[in-house]
């Protein structure tokens, strides 16, 4: 349960969005809506295994190196749509202040934000495809020989693909951020983002 939404939170989802719905819209919630199932059968794992080691002293084997596997690759599978719906965490208390005074600059603000967000994605995607390249050439494993052992490449891959989704969901927000201080588009008002 939220408390009362102040008028930073709705100047944060405001420059956020309206996101336009599409085809990208329908493939980042369903990236969200595969690492919430994701989360649900970790659930469902982490509860069996305390229950055989409580109930039958029988643990199932490799469930920390899942739940290590498991956590990078919800975060990057939902990480575009948080971003998308204006939920990443971030101090906006200036910005808020600044979309209802001058909105204009704010949603310049927020272009270069999502720009240098992009950046950073883009450098992530730079660095992983070679070492998702390399881990599935070499067959590298994560876990304990002879007991349990996960594929390196696989979590690799995910972080590509949640990390492609995030870095277009930044250029996104920074080409309306773009339009709205330019004056090609009117500056957001307090409605959620759709789509």
């Amino acid at each position: 349960m939220t408390g009362p939404d102040t008028g930073a939170e709705r100047a944060s989802r405001a420059t956020a969005g309206p996101m336009p719905g599409g085809i990208f819209g329908r493939i980042v919630e369903a990236l969200s809506a595969i690492g919430t199932i994701w989360i649900l059968a970790l659930m469902v794992l982490i509860c069996a295994d305390v229950g055989g080691r409580a109930l039958l002293s029988r643990p199932i084997a490799g469930v920390p190196e899942m739940v290590q596997f498991s956590i990078v690759g919800i975060v990057f599978l939902q990480l575009a749509q948080t971003l998308r719906t204006g939920g990443l965490t971030r101090s906006d208390v200036m910005l808020g202040a600044l979309m209802r005074r001058r909105p204009r600059a704010a949603s310049l603000l927020e272009a270069l934000f999502a720009l240098t967000g992009f950046a950073l994605f883009a450098v992530i995607l730079a660095t992983t495809w070679p070492l998702m390249l390399a881990a599935r050439a070499d067959g590298d494993f994560f876990g304990n020989v002879g007991v349990f052992q996960l594929a390196v490449w696989p979590l690799k891959l995910i972080i590509v693909i949640g990390g492609v989704a995030t870095a277009a969901q930044f250029l996104l927000l920074s080409w309306q951020g773009l339009r709205v201080a330019l004056g090609l588009e009117p500056p957001p008002g307090g409605a959620e983002p759709a789509g």
